[in-house]
């Protein structure tokens, strides 16, 4: 019997992650289930750093890689690439308020939990741990194992629309429909972010910094 070889294995495991959180994300976002939830988690966490390891990666082409944090940042359009999505979602967020009024507050106010300003240490370190997993699960597994068996713009399509699925709150239509768009776009970004650096600690600061500014401009506005 022939040996299955390290591209193989690679291959085999990329598709079969990527279906698993297709699936547990689609469940999740019917059922609200905290074992999908973890699904998702796990089999991006897990068949990234697996395939990593099966293919020996070294640092200089990686998807997590802290020595080249700095250099990736000089990268062409990378700098303006974030500064325009530090940008963009404050002006998402008075936009949709805008639109929709206190309604829409309440809606992300559903989905996210405030916490309270003695709290500020606890916040930066959940965030700091869950934006990275997503980070490594949607971009640099998702997107980065998984451009690398399919083209790039199918790939980064679907991981946008499975990861705004992830965040799926259920509510008024119309609204669920503008904030899970707005979710959509900062995924693409995000994709496009990841490929220009081929580094998910890069699309790590945006998000981060998007998330700590979401948790607290929603309760000011």
């Amino acid at each position: 019997m022939k040996a299955i070889g390290k591209s193989d294995k690679s291959a085999m495991l990329t598709i079969i992650g990527m279906a698993v959180m297709i699936i547990a994300v689609a469940v999740k976002a019917a059922t609200s289930s905290v074992i999908a939830a973890a699904a998702v988690h796990a089999a991006g966490l897990a068949c990234f750093f697996i395939i990593e390891g099966i293919e020996k990666t070294p640092d200089s082409e990686s998807g997590l890689s802290f020595k080249r944090f700095f250099s990736d940042l000089k990268k062409p359009g990378v700098i303006p690439l974030i500064l325009f999505m530090l940008i963009l979602s404050p002006a998402e967020m008075f936009l949709s308020r805008a639109v929709f009024g206190r309604a829409y507050i309440d809606h992300v106010l559903g989905r996210i939990n405030v916490p309270a300003p003695d709290q500020l240490p606890l916040l930066l370190f959940s965030q700091i741990v869950s934006v990275l997993g997503e980070e490594i699960e949607f971009r640099g597994f998702f997107v980065g194992k998984g451009m690398k068996r399919f083209s790039f713009r199918p790939v980064a399509a679907a991981g946008a629309v499975l990861f705004a699925a992830a965040h799926y709150a259920s509510g008024s239509a119309g609204i669920v429909a503008w904030d899970l768009g707005s979710i959509l776009i900062d995924a693409v970004l995000f994709a496009v972010l990841y490929r220009k650096t081929g580094n998910c600690l890069v699309s790590f600061v945006p998000h981060f910094l998007n998330n700590m500014l979401g948790f607290f401009l929603v309760p000011f506005m």
